[in-house]
């Protein structure tokens, strides 16, 4: 019978361990779980909204640099006094496309200046649709970069703003 005494109270022990048991258990309720996924939604929305931006600001900037490729040669045949045949993509020795652009070249005026030497049709670019990047020469030969209406100034390089 002792026996019995003993084992009769550790059950009601053990019984009420495990109601203490459940009582303590750890883990994350559902309103946690729902509240760290928002804040990792959040942050990765963030996150994507400033690679979009930075990616569209390397692509004008490629395009840029690469109508600054055209200054020097274009420079070099002002100096020459060269004729209007030779101001073409063609005559500039450089080709007519590039990944971002379908270029144009137009002849300077009299004096020398050129409203709109050297234009960058913006091509493969699905939020710039028939959009240019346009670099002109002054009569006093400095380079003056502009940029169609369509384009977001938050994306064009400093030169161009």
């Amino acid at each position: 019978m002792h026996h019995y005494i003993l084992t009769k109270k550790l059950v009601v022990y053990m019984f009420k361990n495990n109601d203490n048991a459940f009582m303590t258990q750890s883990g994350y309720t559902l309103i946690e779980l729902m509240i760290a996924v928002a804040i990792i939604g959040i942050l990765a929305t963030i996150a994507t909204t400033g690679y979009y931006f930075q990616i569209r600001k390397t692509q004008l900037i490629t395009i840029y640099q690469e109508l600054n490729n055209f200054r020097m040669p274009y420079q070099m045949l002002i100096d020459e006094s060269a004729t209007s045949a030779s101001f073409s993509v063609t005559g500039l020795n450089m080709s007519a496309h590039s990944k971002y652009c379908r270029f144009s070249v137009l002849p300077p005026i009299g004096d020398g200046h050129a409203p709109s030497a050297i234009t960058c049709h913006i091509q493969n670019l699905n939020y710039l649709q028939n959009e240019l990047i346009t670099l002109s020469v002054t009569a006093d030969r400095k380079w003056q970069c502009k940029a169609s209406d369509g384009i977001p100034k938050m994306y064009l390089p400093s030169d161009c703003k």
